[in-house]
């Protein structure tokens, strides 16, 4: 028997030891989270009273707080209670376009009467400062945010929460806040848009027959603040009334402010339209380059769409996701659209480039005017007819113009062994600037053979023929240049005029 109880005895004293712990372990996140824990007057015992001195604050406390019951609004059964609320705004956090919420970090303040707390007679002051920790010991108007998403209470030191106790019962509370707020944006022009975004403080349990909220004069407060892309101003501050009804349970209490947001468009006038329209104007540089030159076109082309297109990507994972179109989008569109139609113009012109009609076309059209001009320099009388002064056979034309070389030319013409005997052996002795002709130095006519003339062929090699470009082309890239600028141009007067 021993050894078939052993086992289960062993099982229930390891299963206690560990209940034991994990109820220590309680205990002590317990003690970590609440802190230190507040003793109410209201629940110590007629002893502990008696021992506090009787002409002493805690005294008068004691007696306000002694027969005080937190879970019975002020009132009870009677007129509604008016808190009137009043917010210091700290700092006001940017707005998150991606999750349409914005962070503030606020003073909220709370103030109503109640009856049971009116400070006695005896009590000289006007008003009692009382410790944050007794905060719990009074009953407390039940407000939230509305359009709250995340809010922390501030404990560094201590409770940044302040109570005040005035003599006809009115009881103030400040406590620091830091609220994370839904904001619903409309980015249809963004980035010259403009946001309304709320602040709603409702009552969550008390109907308005028991709780009504009111803001105090001067509802919001604050210092001068400067936002990274937007502006905020005072004036531009809007209060109201945002009672909300709901079904099953009634009316509930709300107030709310509305804060105007002007956004300042300087950060995407420099990051997002200067760049973009540059780029825009870089694909145009491709209508002044050669239509054959397609190595320096097509990559201009290309490189201009893709910088737009990453332009956009990057830009788009910044903002929510939205079915609408937003300003900047129409922007974007229009400057790839642009970039794109000037790398499908130099397409068409490379069509036309390559086109063998229209090649055909205009070789015969060039071959038409070189004719026109031989005919037109046939026209003209020839050299041999005319290489004489007046043309009457007298001294050649060009002797004036050897008579610059003529003492050079002395040294060497000397003799009838000269150019016009067919005797080269002079030539190396001719000055470097001497150019050979068809006339000697005396300018008469020197028959050269047929042997030199096809070595000067020879010598010289014949250029590579020019590529024929139709005139089409050219008259394409002429028409971009004037029609791309004037296009965009008229497309920025719209936009600026509408969107501005």
């Amino acid at each position: 028997m021993t050894a078939v109880f052993r086992p289960v005895m062993l099982l229930l004293l390891l299963l206690s030891c560990w209940q034991m712990t994990t109820a220590k372990e309680g205990k002590s996140k317990g003690k970590g989270k609440k802190g230190k824990q507040v003793v109410c007057p209201s629940q110590l015992s007629p002893e502990d009273l008696a021992q506090v001195p009787a002409n002493s604050t805690s005294n008068i406390l004691n007696r306000l707080m002694v027969s005080y019951d937190p879970r019975i609004r002020p009132n009870f059964q009677g007129i509604p209670v008016e808190s009137r609320v009043n917010i210091f705004i700290n700092s006001f956090g940017s707005i998150q376009e991606t999750t349409m919420d914005y962070r503030v970090n606020i003073f909220l303040r709370q103030r109503w009467n109640d009856p049971r707390l009116r400070l006695p007679t005896d009590f000289k002051s006007e008003a009692l400062t009382v410790d944050p920790n007794m905060f719990q010991c009074l009953w407390k108007p039940d407000l939230f945010f509305a359009n709250e998403k995340n809010a922390n209470f501030h404990d560094v030191t201590q409770d940044n929460i302040l109570l005040f106790i005035f003599r006809n019962g009115d009881v103030l509370i400040s406590m620091r806040l830091s609220v994370t707020l839904s904001c619903p944006l409309d980015l249809t022009l963004f980035p010259m848009d403009t946001q309304l975004c709320k602040m709603q403080l409702e009552s969550f349990g008390y109907t308005t027959s028991d709780l009504v909220f009111m803001w105090q004069s001067d509802p919001v407060q604050m210092d001068e603040i400067a936002l990274p892309q937007f502006d905020i101003k005072q004036e531009d501050i809007k209060y109201g009334n945002c009672t909300k009804y709901y079904q099953g349970t009634g009316y509930y209490t709300c107030v709310e402010v509305i804060f105007t947001l002007r956004r300042q468009v300087g950060f995407y006038m420099m990051g997002v339209y200067a760049p973009t329209l540059l780029i825009v104007v870089l694909s145009w540089l491709s209508f002044w380059i050669n239509p054959d030159a397609s190595a320096a076109r097509v990559p201009l082309g290309i490189l201009s769409v893709l910088s737009l297109s990453s332009e956009s990507m990057s830009l788009a994972s910044e903002l929510p996701k939205v079915s609408y179109v937003k300003a900047i989008d129409i922007w974007l569109i229009a400057c790839l659209l642009f970039g794109f139609s000037s790398l499908v113009e130099y397409a068409v012109v490379q069509v036309i480039l390559n086109s063998p009609k229209l090649i055909e076309e205009e070789k015969a059209k060039m071959a038409t005017k070189e004719k026109a001009l031989k005919e037109k320099e046939g026209k003209k009388p020839s050299n041999k007819t005319n290489n004489t002064v007046n043309g009457t056979g007298g001294t050649p034309i060009h002797v004036n113009t050897l008579q610059v070389v003529e003492t050079r030319c002395k040294k060497v013409c000397t003799s009838k062994s000269d150019l016009r005997s067919n005797d080269f052996s002079i030539v190396g002795s001719l000055p470097r600037d001497f150019e050979l002709s068809n006339f000697d130095c005396y300018g008469k006519p020197v028959e050269v053979t047929g042997a030199l003339k096809s070595q000067n062929k020879a010598s010289k090699k014949s250029p590579p023929p020019k590529p024929v470009i139709p005139a089409a082309a050219k008259r394409i890239d002429l028409y971009a240049r004037a029609l791309f600028p004037f296009s965009f141009l008229f497309f920025n007067v719209v936009y600026w005029s509408v969107y501005l």
